[in-house]
């Protein structure tokens, strides 16, 4: 008898299980899933190129000491170190034949118009050893050219400036690269996981809630 009794409690709660998957509400949930599940498959399976960008005070004129940075032939008391780091952290490589070529759309590191720029550079421990890398100067920017950027390769350039600006940008598009935008801080990706895993637990419980609101027995009089 105790046998038969489970057995029935589980055939009931697999018809009700069949019967929401095969409903509209559970064909609709379903087919979201799917469609979340795709995008994020399309979306992850191609070059995505993030940066990061850094800017510290490395010297001072107001100290005691006579500390100072010698660039070209001048001495510097008060400087600027910056440090922009690019990656790519989708799962396919991106080669640099494939990116928009100078006079178009290049991968840049954007210089604005009131910042002047006194030496620049690749950081050459913080750049993955296999990818070859060249810097070329141009108005407005710093040509970023490359190889292969493998997925979680990283390209880091240094720059020195008097000025305390802090906005540097890249930009630029290639095959299947149509933007280039700033990594998110290990913070703000954590609100976004938890945000978007709350959101849809929210989104799944309304429906199911809903499901079983239009569904259930109504009561005997």
């Amino acid at each position: 008898m105790i046998i038969n009794s489970v057995f029935k409690k589980q055939s009931k709660a697999l018809r009700a299980l069949w019967n929401f998957l095969t409903s509209p509400t559970g064909a609709f949930l379903i087919a979201v899933s799917a469609i979340l599940i795709g995008y994020y498959q399309f979306y992850i399976s191609r070059p995505i190129l993030k940066y990061i960008s850094q800017t510290t005070k490395i010297s001072s004129s107001s100290g005691s000491d006579d500390f100072k940075i010698h660039i070209n032939g001048k001495d510097y008391p008060k400087l600027y170190k910056t440090e922009i780091s690019l990656t790519n952290t989708g799962e396919e490589a991106l080669s640099g034949g494939d990116v928009s070529s100078i006079g178009h759309d290049p991968i840049r590191i954007i210089i604005p118009p009131r910042v002047k720029i006194l030496h620049y550079g690749l950081d050459n421990e913080e750049t993955s050893k296999n990818v070859a890398v060249e810097l070329v100067p141009i108005k407005d920017a710093i040509v970023i050219k490359f190889n292969y950027l493998n997925p979680e390769n990283k390209i880091t350039v240094i720059l020195y400036s008097e000025d305390s600006y802090s906005g540097y940008e890249i930009q630029g598009s290639a095959v299947n690269v149509n933007q280039i935008t700033q990594a998110w801080t290990d913070e703000q990706t954590q609100k976004f996981v938890f945000g978007s895993i709350f959101g849809i637990i929210i989104f799944y419980t309304l429906f199911i809630y809903l499901y079983v609101r239009r569904h259930r027995p109504l009561p005997r009089i």
